[in-house]
């Protein structure tokens, strides 16, 4: 069995060396025929491949000339980019001295400018200062020659032609105002000359009722201002100035003989002392308070009327004198009324009590009620008021009482808190008159100026007599008040005591 075995393995091998041999050379065949391909492949790459290297040399010569011409191209870059630095270096600093020179000219600009702006409000602001000057140079111009008409007469003239002059210059289109001041200022001086300087001297008069006569003329500053005819010696004086409370001057030339003859002797005096080359000294009379005529001062009082010393004094007092009187003759009038008031419903009749309470006593409540309806007085109304609750409770009668009391006081005492006023208000309007006349007199002190304590005694005395006026006034009337009181708490106590009388009598006798 075993050789068996191995035959038929041997010959499986032999069958099986025979087939590959064959498949060995078919493979041979196959591998020279993949070796001639890989050769022709071969053959073709390096075609290919002398080929890339060629081209890899042109490229690598391109890239050369390129790589050259980039460096040239770098270097002109660095050399352009050098000069640029360079340049922009030097374009760098001319810029920053530039902008430092700029931003100190910006300055010097604005500090022009600022300078300019400063310059140009100041020369505004002098410009309306100026203007404002200039208007008020023209209002006081103006002012001064609307007064000059009312003001002192003397030198009137020469007055208007220097504030004439200087309205002018102030009129132009660019006003004068220096020499618009110095006439309006020389006019200034020479009315204060006129106010603190006297004078006396022959001349032609201007003024008054003897114009262009040849007159001695004595002037005492702006108060006093006489003129003496030399022809015949007639008198005329002026007795009132307008600058002092804004009246016209006021000539007189018809003067009371004792005026007339006072005046001629002080000109005839100080006339005789020029002449003589000495020095005299002259009483004159003047008004220096200068609210009344000097006739009314000197003249003989004792032939004057009642009326006439009374209308003197009025005049004294001034315009508080009409409310003072208008509060006086209210205060009578008010007295008047309360007096004649309290003695009818005030009235406390003897004769009437005694009846009443006969009636009372004989219980006749209804005659009593009818008797106190006939009297009609405060007392009666309230009796009236008791006597017709008598047949109602006392509780009743009381309210009746009470309404009556709260009805009838009010008459008695209506008005007396108006006569209280009457009697303040009065010396409160003294007092008025007395300050007003104090501000007036001292207004013309400041005007024309005074060293005679008599002229501020005789200014302050006047104006004391709205003073008197009001105490003359408000006395009696606190007086005829604090009576007319008196005799309202009379009554009013009679009426409590006889109307709780009554009440108490009547209502006593209940159970």
């Amino acid at each position: 069995m075993r050789f068996l075995v191995n035959g038929v393995v041997l010959a499986v091998l032999l069958a099986t060396g025979a087939s590959w041999g064959a498949k060995k050379k078919d493979a041979e065949e196959q591998a020279r025929i993949q070796d001639s391909l890989k050769q022709v492949e071969i053959q073709n790459l390096q075609r290919e491949i002398e080929s890339l290297s060629r081209i890899r040399l042109q490229k690598a010569d391109s890239l050369e000339k390129l790589e050259a011409a980039h460096w040239s191209k770098r270097y002109a870059e660095s050399q352009l980019t050098e000069e640029h630095q360079v340049e922009t270096r030097e374009l760098d600093g001319r810029y920053s001295k530039l902008s430092t020179d700029l931003g100190r000219v910006s300055e010097e600009v604005q500090t022009s400018k600022d300078l300019t702006t400063e310059a140009e409000d100041g020369a505004k602001a002098e410009e309306d200062a100026f203007e404002t000057f200039n208007t008020q140079v023209r209002l006081s111009i103006d002012k001064s020659l609307d007064d000059v008409a009312g003001d002192y007469p003397v030198g009137m003239g020469e007055r208007m032609l220097t504030l004439n002059k200087a309205q002018r210059e102030m009129a132009k289109k660019k006003p004068n105002t220096l020499p618009a001041m110095r006439s309006y200022l020389s006019d200034l001086l020479f009315r204060h000359e006129m106010t603190y300087t006297q004078s006396f001297g022959t001349e032609k008069s201007q003024i008054g009722s003897r114009v262009d006569v040849n007159v001695y003329r004595m002037r005492l500053g702006t108060v006093f201002l006489g003129e003496a005819a030399t022809d015949n010696g007639e008198i005329q004086a002026l007795l009132r100035t307008g600058a002092l409370q804004g009246k016209r001057y006021e000539w007189n030339a018809t003067l009371p003989p004792d005026m007339a003859e006072s005046i001629r002797t002080a000109i005839n005096t100080a006339y005789s002392g020029l002449s003589k080359s000495k020095t005299v000294q002259v009483d004159v009379p003047m008004d220096v308070l200068q609210n009344k005529a000097i006739k009314n001062s000197i003249s003989n009082k004792g032939d004057e009327s009642i009326k006439a010393q009374f209308a003197e004094w009025f005049k004294k007092g001034g315009i508080v004198m009409y409310p003072l009187f208008l509060v006086a003759f209210f205060a009578l009038l008010l007295a008047a009324e309360r007096f004649v008031v309290l003695m009818y419903r005030g009235h406390l009749g003897k004769r009437f009590m005694k009846r009443l309470n006969m009636l009372v006593h004989g219980e006749r409540y209804e005659e009593a009620a009818n008797l106190c309806l006939q009297r009609g007085t405060s007392l009666s109304m309230v009796l009236f008021a008791v006597l017709n609750k008598a047949n109602d409770t006392r509780e009743a009668a009381e309210r009746s009482l009470q309404e009556a009391l709260l009805r009838e006081q009010p008459k008695l005492e209506r008005r007396m808190g108006l006569l209280a006023a009457m009697g303040t208000i009065a010396p409160l309007l003294g007092l008025l008159g007395t300050v007003t006349g104090i501000i007036t007199l001292f207004t013309v002190i400041t005007e024309v100026g005074t060293n005679d304590a008599r002229v501020l005694a005789g200014g302050i005395s006047e104006a004391l007599v709205t003073t008197e006026t009001g105490l003359v006034i408000a006395i009696p009337v606190m007086i005829i008040h604090g009576l007319l009181s008196e005799k309202i708490e009379k009554v009013t106590g009679e009426l409590y005591m006889q109307s709780m009388a009554l009440l108490n009598r009547i209502f006593d006798k209940e159970k």
